[in-house]
């Protein structure tokens, strides 16, 4: 590796990755791949539709406290929904199975931190055959 890597909390050096407070050695190292992790739907979804009856039942029954019942678990609803983003995790193949090393919101950093494991990993097994084994 030519240039070691060291960006937002995250080091790739020649002794290996280092990430979350976990170091993994560079030999231990196999392959990294990006995982995305979606919103999760049901919940917003849910409280949306609970909001919406109580705020039916509270037009149907003219009670106001149903009414705004109802309209405060809407807006809990959406905003439930609003303030999910998609996650992206950076898994790391090693020898004693996969582990998670990266958790982020950031797409580019994720897929750039794992093309540089990647490449650092097919660099030092190519060092490693190129050595002469006494």
């Amino acid at each position: 590796m030519d240039t070691p890597f060291n960006e937002r909390g995250v080091t790739l050096s020649r002794a290996g990755l280092s990430a979350s407070g976990q170091m993994i050695p560079l030999r231990d190292l196999r392959a990294a791949r990006v995982v995305r992790i979606d919103r999760k739907k049901a919940l917003p979804i849910i409280l949306a539709i609970i909001g919406l009856a109580v705020l039916g039942a509270g037009i149907a029954s003219g009670s106001g406290a149903s009414l705004v019942l109802g309209v405060m678990i809407v807006v809990v609803g959406y905003l439930t929904w609003i303030t999910q983003d998609t996650i992206y995790q950076l898994m790391v193949d090693t020898p004693d199975g996969e582990r998670e090393v990266l958790i982020t919101k950031d797409q580019e950093f994720a897929d750039k931190v794992a093309a540089l494991v990647t490449s650092a990993v097919a660099k030092h097994a190519q060092a490693a055959a190129a050595k002469p084994k006494a």
